[in-house]
């Protein structure tokens, strides 16, 4: 029996590995297949004589490539990948700064993704790392690509499961909330998630050959046997287990689901993020031949940079939860001033917490004047009813109705609040 490896480009995760195997056994001489997405090579072993280029040409329509040594070492980094990873970056700082100044885009605050940004993020995925999970999956039992009864019963398990289970780890958020510590790792976590997956889709660093945290190969054979029969329950049961086949974007909404604190929400947009990845399912060929296009690999690397500097915002929110504010007042803070007024010899303060955030979000006290800060929870059912200010020791669930919290500031200083995920936060300005 001969040996070769083959070194693939494209490979990420272990779902690839399904792939190419199901691929390269239709090869009837190809006696064994020992494929590894962290180092991209694939061991053949085989009786007679077989035709790389025939083998290219089973996995080429999947987005994979068998290469030489020297272009797998630069699939990611390189000084290419480099150049445009900072062109955007800096390109995308200065549109914000340039938008901000003249009042193009609104107040940006730390607050939830919108449920379109969630289904914008579905289409995305869809368009990358997932199709080689879920579409590997799908392609594994559908009759033809075109099938579109097939289609939709795998479409509908995926939702049903991303539903589930969103509600399910809105629940467990609920409670990691009730923690400084907990939810300050989960909100590290998120933040560090969309780091990785900005510096995979921009080319930069394969994360997943490292963090990968199921392994979808075993799960798949588990359940190819009870699939052959291609049922309507077995297939709804095969698109239900691929939430347990995450790509790197399913991850990073899994733990932001988590991170709303409301089991319904966090449902709705697990739900809004798989809807959003169905296309995929019924054009999983077509997309094929937009992936190998020149727009297509820098509006990934675009995206990518996007996601990247998201994640940064989640690092930002993890500081903020232990008083650390470096950037708050000159980017993600309103420029509005809100004295706080004095009567009898007391400063007052207002403040309203609703689904939006923290209105007003930013005050002026002066220094050894007693302070009476009166907050008026409006909503307080999500992450924003979680009030934490950790120079004043305050670490509280709001209620509904009026809060109040007095102190007496004793020295200049910046006095930094946020929610519970630091998602929303503001800042009391103590002056002489």
């Amino acid at each position: 029996m001969k040996k070769t490896i083959l070194k693939i480009k494209g490979m990420h995760c272990p779902s690839c590995n399904i792939l190419i195997e199901d691929k390269f056994k239709t090869i009837k001489n190809i006696k064994d297949i020992k494929t590894d997405y962290k180092t991209q090579k694939v061991e053949l072993y085989y009786s007679k004589k077989i035709d790389i280029k025939k083998l290219d040409q089973l996995i080429n329509p999947y987005g994979y490539k068998i290469i030489k040594e020297q272009d797998l070492l630069n699939d990611f980094g390189g000084k290419n990948n480099w150049l445009d990873f900072i062109f955007i970056l800096i390109l995308l700082i200065i549109s914000f700064f340039i938008l901000k100044e003249v009042n193009l885009i609104p107040e940006f605050k730390y607050q939830n993704l919108s449920l379109f940004s969630v289904f914008f993020l579905g289409i995305i995925a869809s368009f990358s790392t997932c199709m080689a999970t879920t579409g590997v999956i799908y392609l594994s039992i559908a009759k033809n690509n075109n099938n579109f009864l097939t289609g939709s019963f795998f479409s509908l398990g995926r939702i049903f499961a991303y539903g589930l289970f969103g509600f399910i780890f809105g629940l467990i958020g609920k409670q990691i909330i009730n923690s400084v510590f907990l939810s300050g790792i989960l909100t590290l976590i998120i933040g560090l998630l969309m780091i990785f997956l900005g510096l995979e889709l921009a080319r930069i660093f394969n994360w997943q050959k490292f963090f990968f945290f199921l392994n979808s190969s075993l799960i798949y054979k588990e359940i190819k046997e009870k699939v052959n029969n291609n049922s309507k329950k077995f297939i709804f049961l095969v698109g239900f287990s691929t939430y347990f086949l995450p790509c790197g974007f399913t991850q990073s909404i899994q733990f932001y689901s988590m991170g709303l604190v409301d089991p319904f929400l966090s449902s709705l947009n697990m739900i809004i993020f798989s809807i959003g990845t169905m296309p995929i399912i019924f054009i999983i060929n077509q997309i094929q031949k937009i992936k190998k296009t020149f727009f297509y690999e820098y509006f990934m690397k675009f995206i990518g940079v996007l996601i990247f500097m998201i994640g940064l915002t989640y690092i930002i929110n993890f500081s903020s939860l232990f008083g650390i504010n470096i950037f708050d007042k000159f980017i993600f803070i309103n420029n509005n001033i809100n004295k706080a007024k004095i009567n009898k010899g007391i400063q007052e303060i207002y403040m309203e917490v609703d689904s939006n955030g923290y209105s007003p979000n930013n005050f002026v006290v002066k220094k050894g004047i007693p302070v009476i800060w009166k907050i008026i929870g409006k909503n307080v059912l999500g992450c924003q009813g979680y009030f934490v200010v950790p120079k004043l020791g305050i670490n509280q669930i709001l209620k509904e109705g009026e809060n109040m919290f007095e102190f007496i500031p004793n020295k200049e200083e910046e006095i930094g609040f946020s929610c519970g995920m630091g998602m929303y936060r503001g800042y009391i300005k103590v002056i002489n």
